[in-house]
């Protein structure tokens, strides 16, 4: 028998029914994508079982995890729960496992992160794959978003840590220097680029991507500091595309200017396919990068690896 608390919670007289980790992996999959279809895949599994173990979970808590709306699963107040519960169980299994040694050495578990997607052209990543092959137990979830989005999966709980371009003062989130990036403005060279001024900003094509408008702050707010009211709003794009490979397939074509980290297109620059503005009195524009997680006395093992791993990739170069 089950009876509603304010708020719509529910309490269950009889019996509780232990949770089943066999059920976490469907509901992990539907709470990452959103969807019972992608969770299928993400899970390896029918859409029918997905939502078959789903239901079980709800059946033994005895509150629905999700929303069933039209545009999508929606996670509930006892989904979020339910996330965080699964969280701290994998957590203590995996940690539980490696102290008594049963695990035989190798790190097992989920390490899941999340970064800008010019993270993902840099070589830190495939230096990343070749270290986990050390630990073929691990499984690594990344997601690539902007920064602001980055903060809000860390404050929900659904990533470990995540790559940053800027600090929130937050009292639940702390940071780890990782290093410096230089963002640079670009074009195909039939374009006049060197003729760039405060004046002329808005006569310019520019070249528009998830991203852009925090590289473009950055870099007029160095460049052009008397120029705080333009904004990338401002500006006329003649170009806009979802990937940041995509805006520089754009501006190798000529379509306009963009901004991008340094070495996400220095190949180009070094051949000449691209130039990039530069004003040698202002000296290059460099931002440093953060690894945010939220605070804790003591991570799970398997975290603190891989941002090591990180570490000393930087601390190598």
């Amino acid at each position: 028998m089950a009876a509603t608390q304010p708020g719509g919670l529910k309490t269950w007289t009889t019996s509780v029914q232990p949770l089943d980790p066999k059920y976490f992996r469907a509901f992990k999959a539907v709470d990452r994508s959103c969807s019972f279809s992608e969770a299928a895949d993400i899970a390896a599994m029918t859409q029918a079982n997905v939502s078959k173990h789903i239901k079980a979970l709800e059946d033994i808590i005895g509150n629905d995890l999700f929303l069933r709306t039209p545009k999508g699963p929606v996670i509930t107040e006892a989904g979020i729960k339910l996330r965080e519960y699964i969280r701290d169980f994998e957590n203590l299994h995996a940690d539980f496992l490696l102290d008594v040694g049963s695990s035989g050495g190798d790190v097992k578990g989920t390490v899941a992160y999340a970064m800008p997607a010019s993270c993902l052209l840099s070589p830190h990543f495939p230096m990343l794959l070749e270290r986990r092959r050390e630990h073929p137990g691990l499984e690594i979830n990344l997601e690539l978003t902007p920064t602001d989005k980055v903060f809000e999966r860390l404050l929900s709980g659904r990533i470990d840590f995540g790559f940053v371009t800027k600090k929130i003062d937050h009292p639940r989130l702390e940071y780890i220097a990782f290093c410096k990036e230089e963002y640079v403005a670009v074009s195909a060279p039939d374009i006049d680029l060197a003729s760039i001024s405060a004046d002329n900003l808005l006569n310019y094509n520019w070249i528009d991507y998830p991203g852009f408008d925090v590289y473009f702050d950055y870099w007029r707010r160095h460049n052009f500091p008397g120029s705080q009211h333009t904004q990338s709003l401002s500006l006329h794009c003649a170009g806009n595309i979802n990937s940041i490979e995509g805006a520089i397939l754009m501006t190798l074509g000529g379509l306009g200017v963009s901004i991008f980290p340094r070495h996400c297109i220095q190949q180009y620059l070094d051949d000449g396919r691209l130039v990039v503005y530069e004003r040698d009195e202002n000296g290059p524009l460099l931002n440093d990068i953060y690894i945010s997680s939220l605070r804790s006395e003591q991570r799970p093992h398997r975290v603190d690896l891989v941002i090591s791993w990180f570490m000393d990739m930087v601390a190598g170069h």
